[in-house]
């Protein structure tokens, strides 16, 4: 067998792996990349892949009747779910993620952008992904959704009464924050949504030395939910691949 082969699906041109890149590909993991912009289905079918990792976007989660890649996202992720696969989504990738396992999308009271407190749940600490990381801890956030979860998801993280972070299953995770956010990200959003973040109330001055000062522990924070997942992708692409007969990749 090859190297594991991770679908990425990517909203908007400014919104890609970014810092989780890095580690997902040291790894070994081959990365084939859904750009919803160009095309309304996946390139492959999700038979063709061994995980699923959904980034951010601009998009609300909840408008599927006027974006069609929307529809066809969320089901090939509740796929995924089926199949057991690794899923890991991110800002609107968890969103989706949370309406694919039966959970509910809608506008948030407030919303958050820049650099915001993340606090873990007791069941992080046992969780495979979010094990090693702080009970608290700055992330990055751009959004304006929030989310319900079904019954049988697991919430792992919470910021005041907004959900950051819970766990579908095994291995399928959702982040509300952009744990793939580094400098880059940070003050090229800052050029291109300026307004936005100004009639948030972000203190731009803060923002910029925070990220400075932060983006460091924040990378090992982000490499090290890029090397969990990729060794749940891993782990699962041999037992599927043991269970259908073939030797383990070398």
């Amino acid at each position: 067998m090859g190297a594991p082969r991770l679908l990425v699906i990517q909203h908007d041109l400014d919104d890609s792996l970014n810092e989780l890149a890095v580690p997902l590909v040291t790894a070994g993991l081959h990365i084939d990349t859904w750009d919803t912009w160009s095309r309304d289905t996946p390139p492959e079918p999700l038979a063709a892949f061994d995980a699923v990792l959904s980034l951010g976007g601009l998009a609300s989660a909840a408008d599927e009747s006027r974006l069609p890649w929307l529809g066809a996202e969320r089901q090939l992720l509740a796929d995924a779910l089926e199949a057991d696969l690794p899923v890991l989504g991110v800002c609107l990738g968890s969103q989706i993620l949370a309406r694919a396992a039966g959970g509910t999308n809608y506008r948030a009271a407030r919303a958050e952008i820049g650099w915001c407190q993340v606090d873990l749940e007791p069941e992080a600490s046992n969780d495979m992904l979010l094990a090693g990381f702080p009970n608290q801890f700055q992330a990055f956030h751009y959004h304006y959704d929030t989310f319900d979860l079904p019954d049988h998801a697991v919430v792992l993280g919470r910021a005041d009464e907004l959900l950051q972070a819970y766990r579908i299953g095994e291995h399928a995770w959702g982040l509300q924050f952009h744990i793939e956010a580094n400098p880059a990200v940070v003050y090229a959003w800052l050029g291109t949504y300026r307004s936005d973040m100004d009639q948030a109330g972000v203190d731009i001055d803060h923002l910029r030395a925070f990220t400075a000062e932060y983006f460091e522990q924040y990378r090992r924070l982000t490499w090290s939910v890029g090397e969990t997942f990729a060794h749940a992708v891993h782990a699962s692409a041999a037992k599927r691949g043991a269970s259908a007969g073939h030797p383990p990749s070398r």
